[in-house]
């Protein structure tokens, strides 16, 4: 059986601070791909899979240490919580009750605020084969996932008023491999009140390495007819744009470029695609609901979810951002497939239901499928 490989991961300036708290984890499959996560914001520090010729590289955006990741202004493979992508004016209300939450992007909340998912340091533990199956089993997800090896699962209580959130919120993310060779993400979210549970991992990349550059040449597939429009703060304004005879259109696959220098209004607010798009998966997580692919190395990846949206972002803001290799990202080298519930779903009564009542366990699964194909 595969199992998870442990080792300190400490701040070079001072190692002693989190010594105790800080790990990171490796969990490898029978292919020789592999992934390894942290247990500060339970974020995915790197995927190691291989192409077409065998070769290993690794396709997530990152930093290079555990100083890096304190700061980490693009989120690179951050668990995002309580909620995802954007909410106007960075307040809500539910059961009657207004709340009001950090504003840190203008007027509105990006991703929640701190304390949130991201900057908190999670407790992990390594479940055993079977456990990791017992556990995907009880989440009552049709996702046909038969997982391999050892997995991590990391928790973390939210307490009440955590960023403005109201509830004590249990949560947990796990992570583990298919026997398909799909990177497994579970989340699951408790409350003792309503709250909004509308997490998401955002991972960025590059498939034919991170450090390759821009990705204009990878393809993208999208199960997906229509978008959230949004407004020019990038906040969803509740009606849709159908995708057919515009740059958003990947019904069927195409390049990534085609989005980067166009003129259309909803690209020019953000800089690139920062966009939420309508996935037409009716909650089956068992089957693809978009893919991306790199034909200069044959890799492969399939999202399979059971969000009812994922954000396609491009990286338009990765500018001068720190890389693993002491270098810098620039804009457009990695992109998002962030599977999760529609931005600002708690203002808008028509969006897929961001909020959870007291009580009620809500599961959901994201998978990142890998494989080699030789063209499309």
């Amino acid at each position: 059986m595969m199992t998870v490989e442990i080792k300190p991961y400490l701040l070079n300036r001072d190692p002693d601070k989190y010594r105790g708290h800080s790990f990171e984890y490796t969990l490898k499959h029978s292919s020789g791909a592999s992934f390894s996560v942290i247990n500060l914001g339970a974020l995915i520090t790197n995927i190691m899979v291989p192409d077409r010729w065998g070769q290993l590289a690794d396709v997530e955006l990152g930093h290079k240490d555990l100083d890096d990741y304190l700061l980490n202004p693009s989120w690179h493979g951050i668990t995002v919580g309580r909620s995802a992508n954007r909410i106007k004016g960075a307040t809500f209300q539910i059961e009657g009750v207004r709340h009001h939450i950090t504003q840190n992007e203008g007027e509105n909340n990006l991703h929640s605020g701190s304390p949130g998912f991201h900057d908190s340091f999670w407790s992990a533990g390594v479940l055993s084969e079977s456990e990791g199956q017992a556990f995907m089993d009880r989440t009552m997800i049709n996702t046909k996932q038969v997982i391999e090896g050892e997995s991590v699962l990391f928790e973390l209580v939210s307490p009440d008023g955590a960023a403005g959130f109201p509830g004590n919120l249990n949560a947990q993310v796990f992570y583990a491999w298919g026997k398909d060779k799909t990177l497994i993400i579970v989340f699951t979210g408790e409350s003792d009140q309503a709250t909004v549970f509308a997490p998401t991992n955002h991972s960025y990349f590059n498939l034919e390495a991170h450090d390759a550059g821009n990705v204009k040449n990878h393809l993208l597939w999208i199960k997906a007819s229509r978008i959230t429009r949004k407004s020019e703060d990038n906040v969803p304004d509740g009606t849709y744009i159908d995708v057919a005879g515009t740059p958003f259109d990947f019904t069927k696959p195409d390049y990534v470029g085609k989005t980067m220098n166009d003129s259309h209004p909803q690209l020019a607010c953000s800089k690139g695609m920062d966009q939420n798009y309508c996935l037409e998966n009716r909650g089956r997580a068992d089957i693809p609901s978009a893919y991306l692919y790199d034909p200069k190395t044959g890799r492969k990846m399939e999202m399979l979810t059971n969000f009812p949206g994922v954000q396609i972002y491009t990286g338009n803001h990765l500018s001068e951002c720190p890389s693993k290799n002491d270098g810098t990202y620039e804009a457009y080298t990695g992109i998002c497939l962030e599977a999760q519930m529609y931005p600002d779903a708690v203002n808008h009564p028509d969006f897929p239901n961001a909020v959870i009542v007291a009580g009620e366990r809500k599961c959901y699964f994201t998978g990142y499928r890998f494989s080699v194909e030789n063209c499309l």
